[in-house]
């Protein structure tokens, strides 16, 4: 059981990482990308938020498999693969995550007023300096938001999770997927103890989220 919280939120930490830093990417580069390519790469990123997991997780598969275009490469030249292991239930919780992050870091970056920011140009202020000193002060209760909302939804994944990593203990199972064995298995009373302790961190979790909301 020990294993199970570790390996939750092992992969809830990795994932959110993985997810601030895509879509910060993302949103950088779409600053230079013509307006049919950004539109495109929106419905992209926020798809997965209309689609249910267990479709999100036959995509991933298909790209990220070991005879996927990206999978194929890992698994070839680093010996890689996601399928089966916990690299592919990091890569499910970034997948359902990303247009959570995605979308409140956006929002909240396009709040800031144009002014703040043409001025710092012409000051001659650096791309580092505009983020350090304007764009994350004046955004970061976004920022923070969409990260304990991807870090929630992440540590309540399990369609995607399942299809890619599978459910095997002591490898690549989540409370998630353990709650689900339990049940599978007749075992009530881990059933109740996993959803009490998965239900005390989603209750942590909002808490957190409810004091940044207020700020």
């Amino acid at each position: 059981m020990l294993f199970v919280i570790k390996n939750s939120l092992l992969i809830a930490f990795f994932g959110i990482i993985i997810t601030t830093i895509l879509s910060f990417f993302i949103i950088f580069i779409s600053e230079y990308l013509p307006k049919k390519i950004k539109i495109i790469i929106e419905i992209i990123v926020t798809l997965p938020l209309f689609i249910p997991p267990s479709v999100s997780g036959y995509f991933i598969l298909s790209v990220f498999g070991i005879q996927g275009i990206i999978g194929k490469f890992f698994y070839k030249y680093f010996n890689i693969r996601f399928t089966f292991s916990i690299y592919g239930a990091i890569l499910a919780g970034v997948i359902v995550s990303l247009p959570i992050v995605y979308q409140s870091i956006k929002l909240s970056c396009l709040s800031i007023e144009k002014e703040y920011l043409e001025e710092a140009k012409i000051l001659g202020v650096n791309r580092y300096e505009l983020f350090r000193d304007i764009i994350f002060p004046m955004s970061k209760k976004g920022i923070f938001t969409g990260i304990t909302l991807g870090i929630g939804r992440i540590l309540g994944e399990f369609g995607a999770t399942l299809m890619v990593a599978g459910n095997i203990p002591n490898k690549t199972q989540t409370l998630s997927t353990a709650i689900y064995s339990a049940v599978e298995n007749g075992e009530n009373e881990k059933a109740l103890i996993l959803v009490s302790i998965i239900l005390w961190i989603s209750v942590m979790v909002m808490f957190v989220y409810s004091v940044l909301k207020k700020r």
